[in-house]
């Protein structure tokens, strides 16, 4: 077995050791994050356990509620791996195969778009334009069903399907639809019996899960008015409300995030998605594999990085394999990343990306790789 099979478990012992003695290795990286305005949670695993969860700062500044470790989160497009693996649980069920084309989901199938597959959607490369309506202004619009099809229909491909990676919204709203039409259910639904009951998750989804006010963090944004961007003037920091405020804002069967992006969920739930995925406790280990297949490799072979079911995939420089995705509203910020081949995993999440020091990531991933590095 390789070396990098073991990493994982020496950094483990290693941090272990380190925090015994009072001299953890992310004191200096704690010290800095109180140090900054930074709000959220952070937690870092190694075989399958917990080496480091912290939550800082506020989840709602007007009440003073604090983050905590069970503080409720917009996921963002961390919602696409949960889509991905939805749609490679119904391959394993024999109901679909990613490479199906969409005219065996859909009537009336443009002729532009007849050769697009599961396949293209699930990578971006189907040619679809990113999202209904444009920016993250429409990012809760309530649509139909019908709408969703229609504007995927109706759009003109920015390239033929599997020519070129385009990052599309659109794709995963497809997705989740294909998803409805084949159980004659709604996806979320498919998703709790399927992916999060089994792996032990009870708070991720849309509109399932039981919420207490006082655990959903409020955001943040400093979004400049027309006279403030005219004199560069700064903007103040605000509450913008409760990432489910969309839900309550206009009765509607679905809206425009809907299998792409907008779930909400916990460092806890992440975590125990971490530990279902490494136990290919809900998928098998030949759909894992493509669920972390860098698909769009042959489109450009210069890029360090490429998307596979789900998640951006690349190497790192030992070899191994990492994959990584994040997500936004807008406000929020949500970042994850597993290193799959040494069973590392870290997730991050704040609830104000204005003042989300982008080091504090990096750092983190830092600390993280060199103990990896050292111990090759």
């Amino acid at each position: 077995m390789k070396m990098y099979k073991y990493i994982g478990l020496i950094l483990l012992i290693l941090i272990q050791t380190a925090s015994a003695k009072d001299k953890s290795p992310f004191k200096d990286w704690r010290d800095t994050v109180n140090e900054s305005n930074f709000s959220g949670v952070v937690l870092v695993a190694a075989e399958k356990k917990v080496l480091f969860k912290e939550a800082f700062g506020l989840a709602n500044r007007e009440e003073n509620i604090p983050f905590r470790e069970d503080t409720i989160f917009d996921i963002g497009s961390l919602t696409k791996q949960f889509t991905a693996a939805a749609i490679l649980k119904l391959q394993e069920f024999n109901k679909l195969s990613v490479n199906d084309s969409l005219s065996k989901f859909f009537d009336n199938v443009p002729d532009d778009k007849k050769n697009i597959t599961v396949h293209h959607l699930l990578t971006h490369t189907a040619g679809f334009i990113a999202t209904r309506g444009g920016g993250s202004s429409n990012l809760y619009d309530v649509v139909t069903r019908k709408e969703l099809i229609e504007t995927a229909f109706k759009s003109k491909l920015l390239s033929l399907p599997g020519e070129e990676y385009s990052y599309s919204n659109i794709g995963y709203n497809l997705l989740a639809i294909i998803i409805e039409k084949i159980t004659a259910d709604n996806y979320e639904n498919f998703y709790y019996e399927n992916l999060f009951e089994p792996a032990g998750l009870t708070e991720t989804g849309y509109r399932l899960p039981k919420r207490a006010a006082n655990r959903v963090a409020i955001n943040y944004g400093a979004d400049q008015t027309a006279f403030q961007r005219l004199f560069s003037i700064e903007a103040k920091s605000l509450p913008v409300g409760s990432p489910f405020q969309h839900l309550k804002l206009k009765e509607g069967p679905r809206f425009n995030m809907e299998g792409a992006g907008g779930m909400s969920s916990t460092i806890e739930d992440l975590f125990r998605w971490y530990i279902a995925l490494n136990s290919n406790l809900i998928l098998s280990e030949k759909s894992k594999k493509q669920l972390f297949l860098p698909h769009n490799e042959s489109l450009d072979k210069n890029s360090k990085s490429h998307y596979g079911y789900g998640w951006d995939i690349k190497s790192t420089d030992r070899g191994t394999l990492h994959a990584q995705h994040n997500g936004s509203n807008g406000y929020s910020f949500a970042d994850m990343h597993y290193f799959v081949d040494e069973n590392i995993f870290i997730v991050l999440a704040t609830n104000d990306i204005d003042v989300y020091p982008q080091a504090v990531m990096g750092e983190l991933l830092s600390l993280v790789e060199i103990g990896m590095a050292n111990q090759r």
